[in-house]
């Protein structure tokens, strides 16, 4: 599994499902907060696409993981099964 492609994957899931702008979307991006502002009902949604599209348990990580593309990417390649 290459990083560049989860990457890629998970720009176009929020854009495509939740909404986000892409043009506000960087791999760097804050996600939560001060960033592009997603809630809890988006990260259930971000949830459910990880283990459902990569197999990956996401169940008692660090919501550190979950700062931006680049965080989530790097997770989602080295806790792939």
């Amino acid at each position: 599994m290459e990083l560049l492609q989860v990457k890629e994957a998970l720009k176009n899931f929020l854009c495509d499902n939740l909404g986000v702008d892409a043009n506000e979307l960087e791999y760097d991006t804050q996600l939560f907060g001060e960033g592009i502002g997603l809630d809890s009902i988006d990260s259930i949604e971000l949830v459910s696409f990880i283990e459902e599209e990569y197999k990956v348990p996401t169940s008692g990580i660090a919501k550190e993981v979950f700062t931006n593309i680049d965080t989530l990417a790097e997770y989602i390649v080295a806790n792939a099964k």
